[in-house]
């Protein structure tokens, strides 16, 4: 797991468990829905809960669709749900004769988690045979999504049979199952967890490192004794793992341990390990860190140099400021200068405001460099940024920008900006599919009620229907676990890809 990315439970919304409240049936329920969504933005964030259940029930109507991945994709949405009356469609769908539905039902178990659908997991994963394969693979996911008490005797079982088979054969299968597992704290799972992690013929590093995050936050033995041999003997991902956990957690941080982070944030083999020690070292209010961040201001790694940015801001205060300041101004690289810009988490100067509106303006800039510096001057002057926003959002090929821009132009504009002005061309999403997806992750009204018209046109092209369903699955209910890269099982990989 990067720096940067959440885990994988916090890329995945826990679905919601409570009856919703009666809504109008048919189509005065979409109107309504549909114009507190044009009329009222904050309404309708309010009421998100209200348009994910519109779409669940279109999806409803879908999963009879004659295309096997929209079949499965709508199993994904109405089995978030978790409503028991759809219990047997979605056992129905796990056992589709199309493996492309099928996969997705037995995903589809996962979420839906109502009494029985464990019994479906328990026979693809304990055949030896098929447990290797991608319906195994994929099965171990589910298991691991389900919530801690529906299964706990069954998650325990698997997890040990690891155990007696080769873990070679079987290592995708094991780090499925454990990434689905972060979806929730694993309290129950910490003997089972805890084998694992103890055999010394279990060496991959990133299996390790999935076992260690689910260990850290349930098992109260791992003392500083434990944390100093993985900081000194661990793989590379052993020691990410330690050192994410400890950001938030650094008061279980021993004090024997200071001089080793210390050494990791100066002399780690990668970026990532030197920017997560500097920043449990800063939690700690560690002065020595001042230094160190005062250095990694100069890294070419952006991970590390951003890190930096925020641990000088972090220890040094109101103090730094214009030196900081003056550091950015001065900066030449434009990728170390995006990280800082996106990491200056202070007021800006009017000095330091112009030079971000003038940057984010520049069309020789490069696009991520002219994204960040818009972002940052979003957060002090909204005004002003908001068309400098608008105009980046429609010129950008850097789809890793989209994202950020569209949360910036919706965070505090007292209503959402017209489509018309966040496209070239026809205002149709389906044929600006990244743009889509980065405005429902944020929310924007006219975005998702394209997602319902979508999936409610008779004449839509089974081509866009999937490709609503998949946006609205990806932003709002299950999305890819992001481990380092090579690490994904490929199953995985091909069902969840953005």
């Amino acid at each position: 797991m990067n720096a940067t990315a959440p885990h994988p439970q916090a890329s995945h919304p826990t679905p919601a468990r409570r009856r919703s409240r009666a809504l109008p049936r048919g189509a005065s329920a979409r109107r309504a829905l549909w114009a507190a969504a044009l009329c009222g933005f904050a309404h309708a964030q309010a009421d998100s809960d209200g348009l994910q259940r519109l779409v669940a029930r279109d999806a409803v109507r879908l999963l009879a669709d004659a295309d096997p991945v929209v079949r499965g994709e709508a199993g994904l949405i109405v089995a978030a749900q978790a409503d028991p009356i759809h219990h047997s469609a979605i056992l129905h769908l796990a056992r589709d004769d199309d493996v492309e539905a099928r996969e997705r039902g037995i995903l589809a178990l996962g979420l839906q988690a109502t009494p029985g659908v464990t019994a479906v997991l328990d026979d693809l994963l304990c055949d030896y045979q098929t447990r290797t394969q991608p319906l195994g693979i994929t099965a171990a996911f589910a298991l691991g999504m389900l919530p801690p008490e529906h299964a706990p005797a069954m998650t325990s079982r698997i997890l040990t049979s690891f155990l007696e088979g080769s873990l070679k054969r079987q290592r995708d299968t094991l780090l499925a199952l454990l990434l689905g597992l972060r979806r929730h704290e694993q309290g129950s799972q910490t003997t089972a967890l805890r084998r694992l992690f103890d055999d010394e013929s279990l060496r991959d590093p990133e299996v390790r490192a999935q076992l260690l995050a689910l260990l850290l936050p349930v098992d109260r033995t791992f003392d500083a004794k434990a944390l100093r041999r993985v900081l000194e003997r661990g793989s590379d991902e052993e020691r990410a793992a330690l050192l994410t956990w400890l950001g938030p957690n650094a008061s279980a941080c021993d004090s024997e341990l200071v001089p080793l982070l210390e050494r990791t944030a100066l002399h780690g083999s990668q970026p990532e390990q030197r920017a997560l020690a500097l920043a449990v070292l800063t939690r700690l209010r560690h002065l020595p860190a001042l230094e160190i961040a005062a250095k990694a201001l100069r890294s070419s790694s952006p991970i590390e140099s951003g890190q930096a940015m925020r641990s000088v801001l972090g220890i040094g205060g109101a103090s730094m400021r214009r030196a900081l300041e003056q550091r950015v101004l001065d900066e030449s690289d434009p990728v170390r200068k995006a990280a800082l810009l996106q990491n200056y988490d202070a007021p800006l100067s009017t000095e330091l405001g112009d030079a971000c509106a003038h940057l984010a303006a520049d069309e020789s800039a490069p696009m991520p460099l002219r994204t960040a510096a818009a972002t940052l001057l979003a957060r002090s002057a909204p005004e002003r940024a908001s068309p400098i926003l608008r105009d980046l959002f429609r010129a950008t090929t850097v789809d890793e920008s989209l994202g950020t821009l569209a949360i910036a132009l919706l965070r505090d504009a007292p209503e959402p900006p017209a489509l018309s002005r966040l496209l070239d061309g026809p205002v149709d999403l389906r044929q600006h599919p990244a743009r889509w997806q980065a405005l429902v992750a944020a929310r924007h009204p006219e975005a998702v009620r394209q997602v319902l018209a979508c999936l409610e046109a008779p004449n839509t092209s089974t081509a866009d229907r999937t490709q609503a369903l998949s946006i609205w699955r990806r932003t709002m209910l299950l999305a890819l676990p992001r481990p380092r890269a090579g690490s994904l099982p490929a199953v995985l990989q091909t069902l969840l890809a953005d």
